[in-house]
């Protein structure tokens, strides 16, 4: 609506203005032409503003999960004032990680009711409030409520909101690039964010540390919310061509607009406005009726698909595993004796690792000759390496490669994640449902990743358990990723001998 809004005005100011000079007198060359250059200008501004779209999702990221994956460091500091256990410190940051995807079957609903930039400045909103709101708990379990609720029902709502609305601008092609560009903000702000958390925290402390992020992130992330918009329906721009081609009927109302006056003027504009509100009406009502009608069918049909449990189960393992690093990697370090400097090199370069791996898939996922889920399958299956290699590591250069090649590793699930499911889901299920379907079973992995590495450590007093866990489940999650598409296969296998064999009967 948005866009037609500025479509008829554009149309509207061209009129007046060819009236005031006369054009209406002498031939319509001239209304045709300055219609076609209003078009023209339009459907530039509508080509070029979906990578505007693009770079502020990319902001949105860089400033709301920069400081989220880099909780290790802050558990840190929240360990040695509260005492607490590396379970209990741990949950606390899983909580608001799992938060950020699992409340996105109610974002969803929101959605229908609220524009997506609307509830993107809400979330943006609630996530700076539950970090200045942790800064002062005088206890861990108050944590619980503003840094694992607050915060992570507001990044949910943020990203959520912004991603949706990127595949809706790319739902024709590119959105592979358009998303690892945007995903490109959370490791760039865990590039950034980590000596400045590190720095802040050395010199002022943990809470005035949040204090400080919590308002620089909300003066700047509200100002590249306001920059989102819906992208134009496919009816808006052939209803201004239409407008505009019929010339004769533009003459001629406008020299009834002549005759009449402004009273007739108000008039007409009082009826087109009627009409457009009527239409949108009826374009909600519609939208609303069908939804009431099928959702029902839709949930029960997709609670038998056995191609969903396998996504569900395999993401649920994959961020099982990668939220290690989120959470417990800096507490690792810190037990093979690293200094709070080395820790937070290493934590850059596994950011940095992640950031060439997407800058690379921004590059060339639009080009890849297989599908999007076997870069997922293969990273996956590697991941397991340098977990292994970490039960053995002790020194700083070697902490180094490894934290760059699992920063590799990890951007091939990040980077394409959204893109393997958009691939397999995009057409049957839409956009809100490809949103839920990735989110949702990551969130409840990143929920019980903390508490799993935790325990293990309180119970053995050391990671080397946790880190053989966690590469077996990586193992396990390849296994079930490619299962989708060796299944896949061998039913497209299927059809194609079924069609055959009915076409040699016909024959």
């Amino acid at each position: 609506m948005g866009t037609m809004n500025g479509a008829v005005l554009m149309e509207k100011v061209f009129n007046k203005s060819e009236l005031r000079a006369g054009f209406y007198t002498t031939t319509k060359r001239p209304l045709t032409t300055y219609a076609k250059a209003a078009m023209a200008i339009l459907q530039t501004c509508l080509r070029r503003w979906h990578w505007v779209i693009t770079l502020a999702t990319f902001a949105l990221f860089f400033l709301v999960l920069g400081p989220v994956f880099n909780f290790s460091i802050l558990y840190v500091s929240l360990q040695d004032e509260f005492e607490s256990t590396a379970a209990i410190t741990g949950w606390l940051g899983s909580l608001s990680a799992a938060l950020y995807r699992l409340f996105s079957p109610v974002t969803v609903l929101l959605e229908q009711r609220l524009s997506k930039r609307a509830v993107t400045l809400i979330g943006l909103v609630l996530y700076c409030a539950g970090l200045l709101m942790t800064s002062f708990v005088p206890a861990l379990g108050y944590a619980y409520i503003t840094y694992g609720v607050l915060s992570g029902v507001g990044a949910n709502l943020t990203l959520h909101s912004s991603l949706e609305l990127l595949l809706e601008w790319f739902a024709k092609g590119n959105f592979a690039r358009a998303s690892a560009i945007a995903l490109l903000g959370s490791t760039s702000g865990m590039l950034a964010f980590s000596p400045l958390l590190t720095i802040l925290i050395t010199n002022h402390g943990w809470r005035n540390a949040l204090r400080v992020l919590s308002g620089g992130i909300f003066v700047v992330g509200v100002a590249d919310g306001l920059l989102l918009t819906d992208p134009p329906t496919t009816e808006d721009i052939p209803l201004l061509q239409n407008r505009y081609e019929d010339t004769e009927q533009n003459e001629h109302e406008m020299k009834n607009i002549l005759e009449w006056g402004r009273a007739d003027e108000s008039c007409e504009k009082e009826n087109e406005e009627k009409e457009r509100t009527e239409k949108d009406d009826a374009i909600v009502s519609n939208r609303e009726g069908y939804n009431t009608k099928h959702d029902w069918c839709e949930v029960w049909r997709m609670m038998r698909s056995l191609e969903l449990w396998l996504w569900s189960v395999a993401n649920f393992l994959t961020f099982l595993g990668w939220t290690f690093f989120n959470i417990n990697f800096a507490s690792y370090m810190a037990g093979r004796g690293l200094q709070s400097d080395q820790i937070s090199y290493v934590i850059m370069a596994l950011a940095g690792g992640e950031l060439v791996g997407k800058m690379l898939i921004a590059l060339i996922g639009d080009h890849l000759p297989f599908q999007y889920l076997y870069v997922v399958v293969s990273t996956c299956f590697l991941a397991a390496v340098p977990l292994g290699l970490m039960t053995i590591a002790k020194t700083f250069t070697v902490m180094m490669s490894i934290a760059i090649a699992s920063g590799f590793l990890r951007a091939g699930t990040y980077g394409v994640l959204f893109a393997a499911s958009a691939e397999l889901f995009l057409e049957m299920y839409g956009t809100s449902t490809v949103m839920v379907l990735t989110l949702v079973p990551t969130g409840f992995g990143v929920l019980i990743s903390a508490p799993l590495s935790g325990s293990l450590f309180d119970a053995t007093g050391s990671y080397f358990a946790s880190l053989l866990v966690i590469a077996a489940i990586f193992v396990s999650a390849s296994a079930t990723f490619l299962f989708i598409l060796v299944r896949r296969k061998i039913l497209a296998r299927g059809s194609c001998c079924s069609s055959v064999s009915r076409d040699e009967q016909h024959e």
